[in-house]
């Protein structure tokens, strides 16, 4: 029998995350074993490929198994109950290591393989683990912060991409965004280098750009998502005739998805400190706000990533050098029925031998890709030349 730890099986589709960590008493932590079985289509003859697909496949297998016993009724919904093909959502499980028990071919088109899997499982809530292996099945997205703010005795509102002449900028939203979604594992566009590099146009002057604006901008500076947001903090005058100030901060922000122009969520925020010195007062209001704002807004921007990856997720497919409309019929009829998680391909347009697809899909970009470029589909090859979080530019070759 064969023995392996899982990067043996090191295929770019797993993205589990695989770090151990132990309970605070020191306590080891509970590992599983469990039984479970999957299965591969054997193209052109590659065994060797089917046989590494069907193993990957029996170890999402025995992790779901394990994550069913985990969660309770009254959490599970549908996109908890389904594992994407390559991550558990909210969870820290993860494969210690295997056991093969049999192998072989079940007839001249499909590998089986059975293992016993030791699969060991943490907390599903608030787990660090849980919030990375969303991020890395989203291709760890990077954040740009474009936040306005507007502290006490600022007559308008000083922001760092446009024409503020504001020199005193605190920067407490933003600072208190990036301590806040760093240690979960969020990486953050450096605006110092993207002000640098790129030019800002006059629709961007003002401290409440477009989306269509701010899409333009930050698409170029590397990042993904963009945060856009308004901070204001206001003094409402002594408290009860005492030197102490009632200082409100108010804060309005969205996450735009740069890929899709989608927004991923919203959040309003409002919290009043006290203090003596009204800036000073402002300076924390802001950064209360911010740090509010932020705990509020990852959780929706990872229930929305969530829901994709343990759903149906659409990739947009653009495939060039397609003959004509007989072969296109052809590729999406095999991308329907080889690809692994496909479950519709719907044409959205053709025309100069190129053709935009919409794939709804199982799983990633980057596990569509792999996939497609390792098949034959339809008497052709794709090579796929481009890729982002949810589009893929593919070349067909015969």
């Amino acid at each position: 029998m064969e023995r392996r730890r899982l990067n043996a099986w090191g295929m770019a589709s797993a993205v589990i995350v695989l770090a151990l960590a132990g309970h605070a008493n020191g306590a080891p932590e509970k590992a599983d074993e469990i039984l479970a079985a999957g299965q591969s289509v054997i193209y052109d003859g590659d065994t060797a490929t089917a046989r590494d697909r069907a193993i990957d496949d029996a170890l999402r297998k025995a992790i779901e198994q394990a994550v069913g016993t985990m969660v309770s009724s009254d959490t599970v919904t549908e996109n908890y109950q389904l594992i994407s093909d390559k991550i558990l959502s909210k969870s820290k499980g993860y494969v210690r290591r295997y056991t093969i028990e049999s192998e072989g071919k079940q007839d001249a088109q499909i590998y089986e393989v059975k293992l016993r899997a030791e699969v060991a499982s943490g907390p599903l809530k608030n787990d660090l683990d849980g919030t990375l292996a969303i991020l890395k099945a989203k291709n760890m997205p990077r954040m740009l912060l474009m936040v306005s703010e507007q502290n006490v005795g600022q007559p308008g509102a000083s922001y760092w991409w446009g024409g503020s002449s504001f020199t005193t900028n605190l920067d407490a939203v933003e600072n208190a965004i990036i301590n806040t979604w760093i240690p979960k594992g969020i990486s953050f566009v450096d605006r110092q280098a993207a002000m640098g590099k790129f030019k800002v146009g006059p629709a961007l002057s003002g401290a409440a750009p477009t989306d269509s604006d701010i899409k333009e901008f930050a698409g170029n500076t590397g990042a993904e998502i963009v945060v856009i947001g308004k901070a204001v903090a206001t003094d409402a005058g002594p408290i009860m005739g005492t030197q102490m100030h009632s200082i409100r901060g108010n804060l309005s922000a969205r996450a735009l998805d740069l890929d899709t122009g989608r927004i991923l969520g919203t959040v309003t925020v409002s919290q009043v400190v006290g203090h003596i010195d009204p800036v000073t007062g402002g300076t924390q209001a802001l950064t209360k706000v911010g740090e509010k704002a932020a705990a509020e807004l990852l959780e929706k921007i990872l229930a929305q990533w969530q829901s994709e990856i343990g759903g149906v997720a659409n990739v947009t497919l653009t495939v060039t050098d397609v003959p004509n409309a007989s072969a296109l019929r052809k590729l999406i009829h095999a991308i329907e029925e080889q690809v692994r998680g496909v479950q519709q391909v719907r044409q959205r347009s053709f025309g100069k031998k190129t053709a935009i697809l919409e794939v709804a899909v199982k799983g990633t970009v980057r596990d569509l890709e792999v996939e497609l470029e390792a098949k034959k589909l339809g008497g052709f090859k794709l090579e796929v030349e481009g890729s982002s979080a949810n589009t893929l530019t593919a070349v067909l070759k015969k």
